[in-house]
C-alpha cells in the first residue's frame, strides 16, 4: 500500500472495523462462556488451551497479520521505494554536480528556443510565400510599375474628369435613352408591325443614340491622343445626323398619314430633327465631362487602383496571419523560459528539497509504524478482553464455580511483529 493511501483511507478505516470486530467477538465469547460453563467446560482438572479460547486467539491473531501486511507494505514504499532514492541521490550530488545540471538545462532551453526560432522563420515564410499571396504581389507589382511609368509620361496622379460621380453620367444616359423611347416608339409604328416588334425597333434606336453619345464624348476629349479620333468623332455625329433626320421624317409622314396639315409638317420635322441632335450633343458633352483624356491613362488608372485595393486585403490576410504566428511563437518562448527558470530554480534548492524530502519520509515512517505498534496492542488487548470476558461467564454459569488449572498460567501475548522500537533510518 502506497503511504498516501495508507494516511489517507487505511488509519481512518483500521480503528473502527476492529471495534466492530471486537464487540461481536465480545459477544460471541459471552454466549460461547455461557454455553460451556452450563456443561462445566473445561474441566477443572484440564490444563491445556480449549479449543474455543484457541478461536479467539486465531481471530485476533489473524487481525494482527493483517495489519503487518498492510503497515509493512506501506513502510517498504517509505524506506526501500522513496527514501532510497532520496539517499542515493543526496550521495551523488554535489555543487559541481549541480552546477552540470544547471548547464544541461540551459542547453536544452537554448535548443528548444532555436528550434522554436527555425520553426518560426519557416512558419512565416510560408505564409509570405504562399502561391496565393505570390502571384497577387506580382500582379501588383506589375501593374505598379506600369503605373508609375504612365504618371511620369502624363506628369499627373489623378484623372481630369469633371462629371463626377461617374454613376451619374450613367443615370443621364439612360434619361437620354427614356426620352427618346416614346418618340422612336410613335416613328415605327408607322411600319405596322407587331407590338413587341415595334418595341423591339424602337429600342434598337433607344440603345443607340445614347451609345453613339458616350464613344463620340470620349473621342473628342481623347482626340489629341489619337489623330484619327477627330474623323471617327465627324463619322459619328453625321451618323447621329443621319438618324435623326430620317427618324424625324418617318415621324412626318406619320403624322401625315394622321391628316396633319402640310405646313405643319415641316416645322415638325425639323423639331424632331433638332430635339434629336440636342439629345446626342448632351449625351456627348456629358461623356466628354466623365471621361479622362488619355485612355491610357484612365485605363491603368483604375486598373492600378483596383489591384491596389486586392493587394491590401491580401496583404491584411497575411499580416493576420503573421500575427497569430508571432502571437503563438510569444506563448511558446514564455512558456519555454517559464519551465527552464522553474527548473532553475528547483536544482539551485535541490540539495535542501532533498533533505527536506529526508526529514518528511523518516516522519511518515515514524508515524506508520507507531501507529502499528498501537494497534497491535490494541489488539493484543481486545484478545485478552474476549479471553477473559469468556473465563468470567463460563465461570458465573458453572454449577460447581471452579476454575480450570488452565486458567492459572498468564495469558500469553499474540505474535507481534512491530513490539521493537523502530530503526533509525
Amino acid at each position: 500500500m502506497e503511504t498516501d493511501n495508507f494516511f489517507s483511507k487505511y488509519q481512518s478505516t483500521l480503528e473502527s472495523n476492529l471495534s466492530e470486530n471486537h464487540r461481536l467477538q465480545l459477544s460471541k465469547s459471552k454466549e460461547k462462556g455461557e454455553e460451556d460453563g452450563k456443561r462445566n467446560l473445561p474441566a477443572v482438572d484440564d490444563d491445556f488451551t480449549t479449543p474455543v479460547e484457541h478461536e479467539i486467539r486465531n481471530k485476533y491473531q489473524a487481525e494482527v497479520e493483517a495489519l503487518y501486511q498492510t503497515g509493512q507494505q506501506a513502510l517498504n514504499d517509505l524506506s526501500e521505494k522513496r527514501l532510497k532514492t532520496v539517499e542515493q541521490e543526496l550521495t551523488e550530488l554535489d555543487q559541481q554536480k549541480i552546477e552540470q545540471l544547471l548547464s544541461e538545462v540551459e542547453t536544452a532551453k537554448n535548443h528548444q528556443i532555436n528550434e522554436l526560432n527555425i520553426n518560426h522563420l519557416d512558419m512565416v515564410k510560408d505564409i509570405e510565400n504562399s502561391p496565393h499571396y505570390q502571384t497577387g504581389k506580382k500582379r501588383f507589382e506589375k501593374i505598379r510599375t506600369r503605373w508609375e511609368q504612365v504618371t511620369v509620361k502624363h506628369n499627373r496622379h489623378e484623372l481630369n474628369i469633371q462629371f463626377k460621380p461617374y454613376w451619374a453620367y450613367i443615370l443621364l444616359l439612360f434619361g437620354i435613352g427614356i426620352a427618346e423611347f416614346p418618340l422612336n416608339n410613335q416613328v415605327f409604328i408607322s411600319f405596322r408591325e407587331t407590338p413587341l416588334l415595334t418595341l423591339i425597333m424602337a429600342g434598337v434606336l433607344v440603345i443607340t443614340l445614347p451609345f453613339l453619345a458616350h464613344a463620340s464624348g470620349k473621342v473628342l476629349k481623347q482626340s489629341k491622343e489619337r489623330s484619327i479620333y477627330p474623323f471617327v468623332f465627324v463619322a459619328l455625329f453625321l451618323t447621329v445626323g443621319t438618324i435623326s433626320y430620317f427618324t424625324a421624317l418617318l415621324r412626318t409622314n406619320y403624322l401625315s398619314e394622321l391628316g396633319v396639315q402640310e405646313s405643319q409638317l415641316f416645322l415638325d420635322q425639323w423639331t424632331f430633327f433638332t430635339i434629336g441632335v440636342i439629345l446626342f450633343m448632351v449625351g456627348t458633352m456629358a461623356s466628354f465631362f466623365a471621361h479622362d483624356s488619355s485612355h491610357e491613362f484612365a485605363t491603368v488608372y483604375r486598373k492600378y487602383h483596383s489591384e491596389e485595393e486586392q493587394f491590401m486585403q491580401l496583404q491584411k490576410e497575411v499580416s493576420d496571419k503573421r500575427a497569430v504566428e508571432k502571437e503563438h511563437f510569444d506563448v511558446e518562448r514564455k512558456r519555454i523560459q517559464k519551465e527552464f527558470s522553474e527548473k532553475v530554480e528547483k536544482l539551485k534548492n535541490r540539495l535542501q528539497y532533498l533533505k527536506s524530502q529526508r526529514t518528511e519520509i523518516q516522519g511518515d515512517y515514524n508515524k506508520i509504524f507507531a501507529f502499528c505498534q498501537g494497534m497491535e496492542r490494541k489488539i493484543n488487548s481486545h484478545y485478552k478482553e474476549a479471553i477473559f470476558n469468556y473465563r468470567d461467564t463460563n465461570l458465573t454459569f458453572r454449577n460447581n464455580h471452579k476454575q480450570p488449572k488452565s486458567w492459572g498460567d498468564m495469558l500469553p501475548d499474540l505474535n507481534g511483529h512491530f513490539a521493537n522500537p523502530v530503526e533509525s533510518m
